[in-house]
């Protein structure tokens, strides 16, 4: 009997590791925002969500660092694309957006920059 719970016990544990190794790795985020009138706020919650927003693609890498101040962007924002390769990244400054902006293609080539004053485009860098 105690060599039979053995062999089940260890078929169970054997089984469960399998479902685990083909189980899809779903895309996550550190904290859910929600927008309401221009701000971003944690559901449920009444005052503008302050702190980093990350989100991950199934893969693993991360798709993007915001963050936030009062409801608004503030600070640097930087995204990447599915192969690990960043994106953009760019300052906001009280939501809006601040100096150079950043753009790379998903092969790591560097874009384009623009430079934004004020949260208007100022200048364009191809």
């Amino acid at each position: 009997m105690k060599k039979i719970m053995s062999v089940i016990g260890l078929c169970l544990l054997m089984s469960g590791c399998d479902s685990e190794k083909n189980k899809v790795p779903e895309e996550r985020i550190t904290v859910r925002i929600e927008k309401r009138d221009d701000l971003a706020f944690v559901p449920q919650e009444t005052t503008p969500f302050t702190g980093e927003f990350q989100g991950y693609y199934r893969n693993g890498y991360k798709k993007a660092e915001i963050h936030f101040k009062d409801g608004k962007q503030h600070g640097v924002a930087k995204m990447w694309y599915e192969n690990g390769q960043q994106s953009n990244e760019a300052t906001f400054y009280n939501g809006k957006l601040e100096g150079i902006a950043t753009e790379w293609l998903s092969n790591g080539k560097k874009n384009k920059d623009r430079i934004f004053r004020d949260g208007k485009l100022i200048e364009s860098v191809d």
